[in-house]
């Protein structure tokens, strides 16, 4: 097989490419089963290519395998495990040595193996091989114990169905010897296979467990069995079920009443989930299942317009669990409601909010309405520190943006910041955010750049991608940023910019909060790419669009993936549906479009953009309640405009009740923001890089991070 180097690749080959060629080569005739060739050239490669010596004793280990050359294999997989630095490849070597190893016949070998290298083994690969090394070695308790957690664990791998074959297997043998299964791992593995809406097997597994069961396993079983009829869209099933079930634990009662909460309201029965509710209420106030309950019905009646109902749940729930994590939504809820009506409680609840989840999603909405409250106020000292650490903490998000633009206005410009305000935010326990000293290499991660550029010239791509991700993920003092920038440099070079984008928010994941000027330009624009950018920019301005709108919104739909196929059954780069498209196509006198043809970047494009224009046009220009319409239908965007007037765009914002959408918008509008600093002047629109430490800031358990990627 040739081997050549990309014509992307400016800087000349290093010098070693020629040697590293021949473990390209090696990989080939391994993939073409000439095993023999394979070793040889792999072991030539490993010679003259030291740099890369794990990778060539990996397919030379491999190559002995097949060969049934065991010994061998131990050989090449010692080197594996001894290079320097330390090799990707440990875990794939000791899989393949611990079964060369029970192939062979020496089982305590094996077993010694699996147990030096158990946590380096992904799962439940390394459950699996622990079990058969327990077996081969005749410990079948030890390895009956390691088959159930593949059983019970991962009930969807691959390695269930061995792991279920061996377990029948070996039970008769063993007799009552044979480890009992918790009650709670039972019902563990109904739970995943719930998570994973596999209903109908949760059902069998949950039938099973049962009689086995008793206590409180048993009442949380026959009321997930009630459940399962819920999840199979048969709301009236769950009803009737869990209506007659008589439980004795208090929380599962309480799931039970949550679940019939939540099926009488899938059949409009709203006497009976005021019943219910009131039930939940009385016998278990303190429940979270009450808590879920009142969010659900609450989130319903804000969806339907009924906003006295929606308020009166969400104050009791914020009265009544307070910081819990799961009250969030009520008490946002709240202090936005407070803000709107302009009651004198608004900025007490709103620093309350933001004291008690600061890394909730609607913290940056709550900073800004906090700050709009004291510009109204006339207290401009106060906005202005409030608009001050919005920009600070959240400075790529919508309503960071939109704290920017208050900042230039004159008066807030010159305000001086209020020293309370700036005191309050800055004793508010905030996350830790991941911030980069330096984009400039280590010695450790120059060597992993260099070997995964080898890998890469050779067409070893696979490999050079992974060199870098375990670099990311495993290096001491690593330098993840600059691993997710080379790795997002090879997702763009074989035209894959949603994984490049996944390799930016994956391995450099705090990269939103962090100040522009704290990344280089190139990061930025890796983060933001324009692929297509010359279709988008056409049908763009034929249809009188910002073309990077267009390209945010993209971004948000697609990643920019030409065959993104969504379960809604959308369709390309801006996500069209067939019928839609269909009637879109008919302005362009185009016959016939296929499925296939929305997975063509050229006719996606044209089409999305004159949907885009009636939509604007439907909207009269409004672009928030154009990409509301985008997300959630325009007959749900035409139900919300009515719920005005709005005093500000942000407080359009507010009102759209589906938190996707919400979320949705302020993303796209972000995404617009970034793009256009980055692509509409000759020059970017951005601060030149400055590396330095992020400022210091107060220790804080760690808590989920904004989805705003």
């Amino acid at each position: 097989m040739a081997v050549t180097a990309a014509t992307h690749v400016k800087n000349p080959p290093p010098k070693a490419v020629g040697a590293a060629g021949l473990i390209s080569v090696a990989q080939h005739e391994l993939d073409l089963g000439n095993y023999a060739a394979a070793a040889e050239y792999a072991t030539s490669g490993a010679a003259k290519a030291p740099i890369l010596n794990d990778y060539a004793q990996y397919i030379r280990a491999q190559a002995e395998y097949h060969l049934r050359n065991y010994k061998e294999v131990d050989k090449s997989v010692t080197q594996i495990f001894n290079f320097e630095p330390v090799s990707p490849l440990v875990g794939r070597g000791a899989i393949l040595a611990v079964t060369a190893d029970l192939e062979g016949d020496q089982p305590k070998e094996a077993l010694d193996l699996i147990r030096k290298y158990f946590d380096r083994i992904p799962q439940p690969q390394a459950d699996l091989l622990y079990a058969r090394c327990f077996q081969a070695n005749g410990d079948l308790a030890q390895a009956a114990e390691y088959f159930q957690r593949v059983y019970y664990g991962y009930p969807l791998a691959q390695e269930v169905g061995e792991a279920a074959t061996i377990l029948a297997q070996i039970k008769p043998k063993m007799g009552d010897a044979y480890p009992p299964v918790m009650p709670t791992v039972m019902l563990g593995r109904a739970e995943k296979l719930m998570e994973y809406h596999r209903a109908a097997e949760a059902r069998n597994e949950l039938l099973a467990a049962i009689p086995q069961l008793g206590g409180i396993q048993r009442d949380l079983a026959q009321v997930r069995l009630g459940e399962v009829d819920y999840y199979l869209n048969n709301p009236k099933a769950t009803f009737n079920y869990l209506n007659n079930l008589k439980v004795t634990d208090p929380e599962a009662d309480a799931e039970r009443l949550y679940y019939l909460v939540r099926s009488s309201r899938r059949q409009d029965r709203k006497s009976d989930v005021k019943a219910y509710l009131d039930a939940l209420e009385k016998d278990h106030p303190n429940s979270t299942w009450r808590m879920k309950a009142m969010i659900d019905v609450a989130d319903a009646a804000r969806f339907q317009g009924d906003a006295t109902l929606a308020l009166d749940l969400y104050s009791t729930c914020a009265a009544v669990f307070g910081r819990n994590p799961g009250a969030v939504t009520c008490n946002w809820r709240r202090a936005y409601n407070a803000y709107h009506v302009n009651s004198a409680e608004a900025p007490g609840l709103i620093r309350n909010y933001i004291e008690q989840f600061p890394d909730s999603e609607d913290t940056t909405d709550a900073i800004y309405f906090l700050g709009r409250w004291y510009e109204k106020k006339g207290d401009l000292a106060s906005a202005r520190a409030a608009y001050d650490g919005l920009t600070f903490h959240f400075p790529n998000t919508y309503f960071g943006i939109l704290g920017f633009d208050r900042l230039k206005l004159p008066a807030l410009k010159t305000a001086v910041p209020s020293p309370d305000m700036k005191a309050f935010l800055e004793q508010v326990p905030w996350a830790p955010r991941d911030h980069y000293d330096s984009f400039k290499p280590n010695a450790l991660t120059q060597k992993r750049l260099n070997r995964a550029e080898l890998l890469q010239l050779t067409g070893l791509n696979n490999y050079a991608e992974g060199e870098l991700r375990f670099g990311a993920r495993n290096d001491e003092g690593g330098q993840p940023n600059i691993y997710a920038v080379q790795l997002a440099k090879y997702a763009l070079q074989r035209n894959a910019p949603d994984n490049s984008m996944d390799y930016i928010k994956d391995y450099a994941p705090g990269y939103l909060y962090m100040p522009l000027d704290q990344a280089p330009l190139e990061f930025w624009q890796l983060a933001f790419p324009i692929p297509f950018r010359s279709a988008i920019e056409y049908y763009s301005k034929s249809q009188n669009l910002d073309p990077y709108l267009v390209a945010a919104l993209i971004r948000q739909e697609s990643d920019f993936n030409v065959k993104e196929l969504s379960s809604a059954h959308a369709y390309g780069l801006m996500q069209l549906v067939p019928e839609t498209a269909r009637e879109l196509a008919r302005h362009f006198s185009i016959r016939r479009v296929s499925t296939s043809d929305l997975m063509t970047s050229d006719l996606n494009i044209k089409l999305g953009t004159l949907y885009l224009r009636r939509m604007l046009d439907r909207y009269n220009g409004q672009m928030e309640w154009v990409l509301a319409a985008y997300n959630g239908g325009p007959g749900r965007a035409d139900q919300w405009r009515n719920w005005g007037p709005f005093e500000e765009t942000a407080d359009l914002i507010e009102v759209i009740p589906l938190h996707e959408t919400r979320l949705y918008v302020q993303i796209v509008e972000r995404n617009a923001d970034i793009y256009r600093r980055l692509y509409s002047g000759l020059k970017p629109d951005f601060p030149p890089y400055q590396p330095k430490p992020a400022p210091a800031r107060p220790a804080a358990k760690k808590k989920k991070r904004h989805t705003q990627s």
